[in-house]
């Protein structure tokens, strides 16, 4: 009888992971679709600050016009991008004058270094002030830490990248604290909640430890959840860094993706688009995947 249950097993993972990446691939078409619909029709689509220049003949100023054309329909546009997409050609940029496969090889190791160190370090002060607060029960620093939350949740990215900016504070800690109250929230709910289950509150009775009491009735039972929040804290980090790269001039995909939306550049647009949809499903698709396994060793 062991056989035919592994197969079915087996089976429904298969169509678990085959739903997950055709949902991967539907959103990315989806959301690349939608960027160049709202690109063509919002105001300023069409316009270049060449044709400003009084150097330019007449005939080079039509030149620039007519380059714009293959994109005034949204559907051919994006159908002729993913036939170069799959020969392996990314596009050209026309406001920074550059292949878009260059512009990511060169800006992305400065995103990436900004987000992790700017989760890791709002993951830092969320642990910090929340697992005393919670756990050792410390009024006043819970008192502190739901006072610099609400603080830095009601202040846009872009008020605290600037805040900090004069302040010559580091851009990693511009993205820290742009997460913090969020990642602050959530986990301490989280430890809140399995904080109150009747054998913790048993164990703190009888006078356990709360190191072991926290990482074997705490942490470990929530750790599916934890894994899940790591994956939404990296998208909800480059969201951050889309700001504060701008505010701090920093050669980032962020800048990149601030810099092409100024200058309406579509296929810059569309491919940050599509590549922002990709990562946000396939961190979705781990967090869904991790979840099963670790609650079954719960």
């Amino acid at each position: 009888m062991n056989p035919p249950v592994l197969s079915t097993d087996a089976a429904r993972s298969r169509n678990r992971v085959g739903r997950a990446l055709l949902r991967i691939a539907a959103t990315a078409l989806a959301g690349g679709l939608l960027c160049a619909a709202m690109v063509r029709f919002s105001p300023g689509f069409g316009l270049d600050e060449q044709q400003l220049d009084a150097r330019l003949s007449r005939e080079s100023q039509e030149a620039v016009r007519r380059s714009h054309d293959q994109e005034r329909n949204p559907l051919r546009f994006y159908a002729a991008w993913w036939k170069r997409v799959l020969a392996g050609d990314l596009g050209f940029s026309q406001s920074l004058n550059r292949p878009i496969r260059e512009l990511l090889a060169d800006r992305a190791p400065a995103t990436i270094d900004l987000m992790l160190w700017g989760t890791a370090g709002a993951w830092l002060l969320a642990i910090v002030f929340s697992i005393p607060a919670v756990v050792r029960r410390v009024r006043r620093l819970a008192a502190l830490s739901s006072v610099l939350s609400g603080m830095t949740a009601s202040l846009p990215a872009a008020g605290i990248a600037i805040l900090l900016f004069r302040l010559g504070i580091s851009a990693k800690w511009m993205i820290a604290l742009v997460l913090f109250p969020r990642l602050y929230q959530y986990l301490r709910n989280l430890l809140q909640q399995a904080s109150g289950r009747p054998h913790v509150l048993f164990a703190r009775a009888k006078g356990l430890r709360w190191q072991p009491l926290l990482l074997r009735h705490i942490l470990l039972p929530a750790r599916a959840q934890l894994i899940a929040l790591i994956a939404v804290s990296i998208n909800m980090a480059f969201g951050a860094a889309v700001a504060i790269e701008a505010i701090c001039d920093i050669p980032g995909l962020g800048q990149l993706a601030w810099k092409a939306a100024s200058a309406r550049d579509l296929p810059v647009l569309v491919v940050l688009t599509v590549m922002m949809a990709l990562v946000t499903q396939m961190s979705n698709l781990v967090a869904d995947a991790c979840t099963p396994a670790l609650r079954s060793q719960s």
